[in-house]
């Protein structure tokens, strides 16, 4: 049972409770950011500088974000709680249940597993229970404003505590001018994670950041490294989503296990 994979959950799990909670949503919402990461190792593994442009589309309890010129997208289906991550060069999707006991049961290999891996699923299990648990956010309004692009923005800072997992610090810049509604976002957001401990305490602090984030830099360190990003908000506004975008794609197979 890999552990990296038990990581690779958590840190998608944080970052679609932040894009939820954070940015303000109505049917349908376009919303482009150019995000930069800087080079960083993680468990002697290394990864290269990265930039890449990430759309985002927000409906009625649905939605999807795409990576530019790239090859994966997810789709987040509120009434089924669902998270479908899709790999187009492959043309195949697997499934990630937003239920915390399905989620880290299916990443460890429960299902179909002999009995030591379901002993370690469970102990794994138990463990980011606890980690997830002691997870804390903290939003501090600065009233320092600055415009942005095209948007007057009001500055705020940001510390997320992981828990064992590590810490993030980091600035957000947000705007109220965007024509953007406030509360279907924080209800999807509400719903998606209602069976993750601790994160309703995230969600109300990231309540504190008022409009949709234009910039913002963050640093995270974890597990002994430190990896700082930069998100940068280019386009935004109203429009219909294309025909089907919710929707799976036809002819590809569903494959077992999460970003395979």
């Amino acid at each position: 049972m890999k552990k990296s994979r038990f990581v690779h959950v958590l840190f998608l799990t944080v970052l679609v409770c932040f894009v939820f909670g954070t940015v303000q949503a109505r049917a349908d919402v376009y919303m482009k950011n150019k995000i930069h990461t800087d080079a960083f190792t993680v468990m002697g593994q290394s990864q290269p500088a990265k930039d890449e442009i990430m759309v985002f589309w927000m409906g009625d309890k649905k939605a999807r974000t795409d990576t530019e010129g790239g090859n994966s997208s997810m789709i987040f289906l509120a009434e089924k709680n669902m998270l479908y991550m899709i790999d187009h060069a492959k043309k195949q999707y697997s499934e990630m249940p937003l239920d915390f006991d399905k989620m880290f049961g299916e990443a460890a290999g429960e299902e179909g597993g002999d009995e030591e891996d379901k002993a370690q699923a469970k102990a794994m299990a138990g463990m980011m229970k606890g980690l997830m648990g002691s997870m804390s956010a903290q939003v501090t309004d600065t009233g320092e404003t600055k415009k942005i692009g095209n948007w007057n923005c009001r500055k705020y800072t940001l510390v997320i505590d992981m828990g064992g997992m590590g810490k993030t610090e980091g600035e957000a810049w947000a705007t109220e001018e965007l024509k953007i509604d406030y509360a279907m976002a924080y209800t999807m957001a509400n719903g998606m994670m209602a069976s993750m401990p601790g994160f309703e305490k995230i969600l109300a602090e990231m309540k504190k950041i008022k409009g949709v984030v234009a910039y913002q830099t963050t640093t995270a360190k974890v597990m002994g490294s430190e990896v700082k990003s930069t998100t940068e908000l280019i386009e935004a506004g109203n429009k219909d989503a294309p025909a089907g975008h919710y929707d799976l794609p036809a002819g590809y197979k569903k494959v077992k296990g999460f970003g395979r």
